[in-house]
């Protein structure tokens, strides 16, 4: 039967989930086991884990039910596809790395984000905090989430839905397994697509005049978004030489118009870019490979991406839908292109010595190429010059695994080897220099578990870490964001200590809870500038040193399976630790005080959280049949755009936000059918994000689900 949605127990996905156990009976002997997701939970990592099954019954995307978990904020630039900032625990950005069944999805196109997957192609998704396993081979400074695809032999998991702002959701997931030979297909197919025509306060410019006009409500109009993609794997499974060889393919592609810059004083009304994705993978996995204990796992992809920015109409626009003509386009007028290529692949090996101590050795290359064309500006001289990057991690770890302890002890290496350029004009006259840059560098950590008692778990972690910057960082995107070819490699000291303590587990009450404190101590720290006077232009850059400091803490009950309640908090203290900003101009180089010396960083949440309370009822007698109610709220704490202790009574800001959900759905036939409705921001609050961008407001969403499995 399947798993009914439980988004009140789920949304508080990082404590221990409902299902920790297992329970087979054979004969008269009663046999328990942990859960993969228990085990998971159990690692010595600081680690959430989303049970991904108790979503299926919702139309949650996989960024969606991120956003409900502790430590995790995403930032929207509006409605559906919009571009997204992940921040966990105060790293965002490319400090947090993503894996699609532990392959690295960095460049796989705008197509292929969390906000277009959705629930219902994965297992679970894991979210690692600070500390990595070696496994992933990723350099990422702040943390990973992976998710892990559902690996059911036989089924078909079919789902549509419709939503205001004309938005539809349509997903088809399924599998077959032929036991006999182990042939195996597995596939999943998404499209999505919306008008984002929601309303919005702000105060239009008169075109005329240039002034501007009274704050009133106005309709978003160019901001459709439409999304498709599908990932096909096709081979053998469960053989003696292997326990998967899956060939397989992920296409995907969207068409996106393009509402706004970074803030909202800047409107397009015909701006719009593409995205196209072909993926080649394969993925092998075989244990006890020539002896006993020794597992090894193979991933590898070769990206091709075609990203297409468009700006050619001769107009500019207002928020009311007038225009006016202009010389050129609305911005600067481009049909830029950018095909990126890239071989990505990743080995991991595992040995287990004895019952108590195991090895891993992993290794992940990335071979980032770029090409840039532009019929608007053929000759275009960086269009000659090399842009791409060469990324290579190596870990090797240790484990040691007792009946109440758990251990991890292991090394890094990343190697960074990038081609680019940059303008060193002291003029008008723009002056191309080639750039390279080639750096190695060694990381190193350890991270423990104990049981206390059984119901009492605590746990710490340590890492020096490094993280290299990524193509879009050095390279630009050619549409908001600039090339910065000087970037340096930023490094942090990562410390975590947490516990996870089951309070009630017998009889009808279950009761868990789960804090961490979490410090970051970060140098040569990457973030996205915003230059105030142009509110298009993005760069990223170095800030310096920035320190972390920040606890989170959940408690989620469980009555009888029936009644669900859970709460979560997150507070972050971000803090600029950069004494003096380091300028080079003609007159050389220049040292000045830095003012935000002591203060937070602008432009990020440091105090959130969720709440949710759930109910399932079964209106037949056979259990058959279960309607699920769920409400949620969700809070953020007002927070500063920009410097809050440079001048006097500082307006840039985010106000308080606070956001009710309710779910509902009615599951029919032992979970084949499958009817659902949302309303989301039910009281219709404001709710912005990034430079103060409007989300949308109340919305309605129902969906229908069928689903078969042998």
């Amino acid at each position: 039967m399947l798993t009914t949605t439980n988004l009140a127990a789920q949304s508080l996905v990082d404590t221990i989930p409902v299902d920790t156990l297992k329970h087979v009976r054979v004969g008269e002997v009663l046999v328990t086991g942990k859960t993969a997701i228990r085990k998971v939970k159990e690692q010595a990592f600081n680690v959430n884990v989303i049970d991904a099954k108790q979503l299926y019954n919702s139309s949650v995307d996989i960024n969606q039910a991120l956003n409900r978990t502790t430590g995790v904020r995403i930032r929207e630039d509006g409605g559906l596809g919009s571009t997204f900032n992940f921040s966990l625990n105060g790293f965002s950005g490319k400090q947090v790395k993503f894996f699609l069944d532990g392959l690295p999805m960095d460049n796989f196109g705008s197509s292929l984000t969390l906000n277009n997957l959705p629930a219902t192609m994965a297992e679970r998704i894991e979210i690692y905090k600070g500390v990595l396993p070696v496994s992933l081979g990723a350099d990422a400074l702040g943390g990973a989430v992976n998710i892990v695809t559902r690996p059911d032999a036989n089924y078909l998991d079919a789902s549509y839905g419709y939503g205001s702002f004309n938005t539809h959701k349509a997903s088809v997931n399924g599998a077959f397994t032929d036991a006999s030979n182990g042939f195996t297909v597995r596939a999943n197919a998404f499209y999505n697509y919306s008008d984002n025509n929601y309303k919005i306060n702000v105060q239009p410019i008169d075109l005329v005049s240039g002034q501007d006009m009274p704050a009133q409500e106005v309709e978003r109009f160019h901001d459709n978004y439409r999304s498709i993609g599908a990932q096909v794997d096709v081979g053998i499974t469960g053989r003696s030489y292997a326990d998967h060889l899956l060939f397989g393919a992920v296409v995907s592609g969207n068409d996106k118009d393009i509402q706004t810059g970074v803030t909202m004083e800047q409107v397009f009304g015909a701006r719009t870019s593409k995205s196209s994705s072909i993926i080649p993978t394969l993925k092998y996995k075989k244990s006890d490979m020539f002896l006993e204990g020794l597992d090894f796992t193979l991933y590898s992809a070769y990206n091709l991406t075609t990203n297409n920015f468009t700006d050619t109409t001769r107009l500019r626009y207002n928020w009311l839908g007038e225009s006016v003509p202009t010389t050129t386009a609305e911005l600067s007028r481009t049909q830029l292109k950018n095909k990126d290529n890239e071989f990505l692949t990743s080995a991991n090996l595992a040995y287990s010595v004895n019952n108590n101590h195991a090895i891993s050795l992993n290794y992940a290359l990335t071979d980032f190429k770029r090409k840039s064309s532009d019929v608007e500006n053929p000759n275009n001289p960086t269009f000659l010059l090399p842009q791409g990057l060469r990324k290579q991690t190596m870990g090797l770890a240790w484990q040691a695994t007792y009946d109440r302890f758990t251990s991890t002890v292991f090394g890094k290496l990343f190697n960074l080897q990038a081609e680019s350029f940059e303008n060193v004009s002291t003029n008008t006259v723009a002056d191309y220099v080639e750039t390279k840059m080639d750096q190695t560098h060694f990381g190193y950590g350890a991270a423990a578990a104990y049981f206390v008692t059984p119901q009492l778990q605590a746990k710490a972690s340590y890492e020096h870490t490094y993280r290299l910057p990524e193509a879009t960082e050095l390279l630009g995107d050619g549409l908001y964001v600039r090339r910065n070819a000087n970037l340096k490699p930023e490094k942090s000291d990562n410390l975590n200590l947490g516990v996870l303590y089951t309070i009630l587990s017998d009889g009808s009450h279950r009761l868990n809870m789960e804090g961490n404190f979490i410090f970051r101590n970060a140098k040569d720290y990457i973030r996205q500038d915003q230059q105030q006077v142009q509110p298009i232009d993005r760069q990223y850059i170095n800030v310096g040193n920035v320190r972390t400091t920040g606890a989170e803490a959940s408690v989620s009950y469980v009555w009888n399976n029936q009644l669900f309640a859970s709460v979560n908090a997150t507070y972050q203290d971000i803090n600029d630790r950069t004494k003096f900003l380091t300028s080079e101009n003609l007159n050389g180089t220049q040292q000045n005080p830095n003012l935000n010396y002591g203060f937070r960083l602008p432009n990020m949440p440091y105090l959130f959280g969720n709440a949710n309370l759930g109910a399932r009822f079964h209106p037949s007698p056979n259990n058959d049949n279960a309607l699920n109610l769920n409400y949620g709220v969700s809070y953020v704490e007002k927070y500063y755009l920009t410097p809050n202790q440079i001048g006097r009574d500082n307006k840039d800001r985010i106000p308080r936000q606070i956001s009710h959900d309710i779910f509902a759905d009615y599951t029919l036939g032992g979970g084949k059918y499958v009817i659902a409705f949302e309303c989301r921001n039910v009281a219709n609050g404001k709710l912005y994000d990034n430079y103060l961008l409007q989300k949308p407001g109340r919305s309605f969403f129902l969906k229908l689900r069928y689903f078969i499995k042998k």
